[in-house]
């Protein structure tokens, strides 16, 4: 009675049960199967029992089954799994997980095989296979840094772009903490920043700090972070994106200083102008008119005295038109770069006792602020040969080259150390390059200690319809 209570179990357990059983014989022919398995498949239970269980794989898997089974058969293992493609009677496939096990019976040794349907499953892991992979990808080839960090401030996972930014190997920086890497002046904000992001749960969203290089420069970063949780929502770690901004930095900071020293520049040049007309002009118009003063109570030396105080009257003149030259040239803007340059010159060399050997090649007219910035340059250039150079003789060369306005100042003096120059507290360099640079041209400083000194600006010409407008 118990025996056929046991088997009328087995038989509903064996058709109730959602996975898919056969009882095979040891060759992998279908004795017995369930209708779960028929459902799998496609097929009748009479369809299933005329065919090998190796039947309905492809090809590579129904070879990966084949050598497991002889293994069974042989006696080697009494049991296996194997994660397989099925064919369905359409000829779909799906994914089933295989279990085979050797049965002891009476008459001869059976095979009980079991199959679960895990196409869902393979699926959801194939998706996070390549998700993962698409994120490998991302973090490996970023043309930013990247960088996976602990709660604790560990690197666990760096690209080849953020070893780039530090100077370090991938296994150097694995060794390293976010700390170690850090500014000392920085860490304690930044790790208040981090402190924070865990116990509020939240990402860190561009912030700036400095890193230190391997060389043990700084390195300034701008970086971004978003903290992941695993499922119970402890946090796992931080992925983050960061920029190496140093040459943002520096190129900022050095226009913050160039723009200090032309502010500088600016108020020297009125404090000069300002000391031309209150401890020169103003002084001998004074006198002049002290003098004239004197002529009243001697009305005899009027005569005699009448051809001194005309030439100081025309000396003052030339001074103050000399000086409004210097601030804003006329002849500039009514009779061209070329009059404008040589007239100066000539103006130049006069007062200082110089000779200025000024020549031009230029047959378009120029626009306006191409005009002021060639003008300041050559005053400026012409005012540090007097003062510095030790020589009379300065050659000026003004042509049309290649689409390009070209200037050339040079003198065959005592010469100076020109990164010296540019990182003393001197302005006219410095106001020169920016002038330049603003027309997108470009200057080159040729000097050495008594090997003179060559400056050559080249600045960029309109197009042929530019230049047919700057005509009209």
């Amino acid at each position: 009675m118990k025996q056929s209570l046991d088997t009328q179990l087995f038989h509903d357990v064996f058709n109730a049960s959602p996975i898919g059983i056969a009882v095979e014989d040891l060759d992998g022919t279908p004795l017995f199967v369930n209708p779960a398995l028929c459902s799998m498949l496609g097929f009748s239970d009479e369809e299933l029992r005329g065919k090998h269980c190796l039947q309905f794989s492809p090809h590579d898997d129904a070879a990966k089954d084949s050598a497991l089974l002889q293994k069974l058969r042989q006696g080697s293992i009494d049991h296996y799994q194997l994660e397989k493609r099925y064919f369905r009677r359409d000829g779909s496939l799906f994914w089933g997980h295989l279990s085979r096990s050797l049965l002891s019976h009476r008459l001869s040794p059976l095979v009980l095989a079991m199959v679960e349907d895990i196409t869902e499953k393979k699926a959801g892991e194939e998706a996070m296979r390549e998700s993962e992979e698409k994120f490998r990808s991302v973090f490996r080839d970023a043309g930013v840094g990247m960088v996976i960090v602990s709660p604790e401030g560990r690197f666990l996972a760096v690209n080849g772009t953020f070893c780039d930014y530090l100077g370090y190997t991938e296994k150097e920086i694995l060794a390293k903490t976010v700390e170690s890497v850090t500014s000392p002046e920085d860490w304690p904000a930044f790790s208040q920043k981090l402190g924070a992001a865990l116990t509020q749960g939240i990402g860190l969203w561009r912030f700036e700090k400095r890193c230190l290089h391997k060389s043990g420069r700084i390195v300034y970063t701008e970086s971004s972070a978003s903290l992941i949780r695993d499922h119970s929502g402890e946090p796992k770690y931080f992925v983050g994106e960061v920029s190496d901004v140093t040459h943002r930095k520096e190129s900022a900071e050095a226009l913050s200083g160039m723009t200090r020293k032309l502010v500088e520049a600016q108020e020297q040049e009125r404090a000069r102008i300002g000391r031309e007309l209150h401890d020169d002009i103003n002084q001998r118009l004074a006198m002049l008119a002290v003098e004239l003063e004197q002529l009243k109570d001697n009305p005899t030396q009027v005569v005699t005295r009448a051809q001194e105080l005309r030439e100081q009257i025309i000396e003052i003149s030339n001074d103050v038109q000399a000086l409004s030259h210097d601030l804003h040239s006329s002849k500039l803007e009514y009779l061209g770069v070329v009059a404008a340059m040589k007239s100066w010159c000539k103006e130049f060399a006069g007062r200082q006792k110089m000779e200025i050997d000024c020549k031009a090649d230029v047959s378009k007219p120029l626009p306006l602020e191409v005009g002021r910035l060639l003008f300041r340059v050559l005053q400026e250039a012409l005012q540090n040969a007097s003062k510095h150079s030790g020589v009379k003789h300065v050659e000026v060369e003004l042509r049309e080259e290649s689409g390009e306005i070209h200037l050339m100042v040079r003198d065959l003096g005592c010469g100076f150390d020109v990164e010296t120059a540019k990182h003393g507290r001197g302005l006219g360099l410095t106001s020169m390059s920016e002038r330049v640079r603003l027309l997108n041209g470009t200057i080159a400083i040729e000097s050495k200690p008594t090997a003179g000194t060559t400056i050559r600006v080249r600045v960029p010409l309109p197009s042929e319809q530019d230049f047919r407008r700057i005509a009209v």
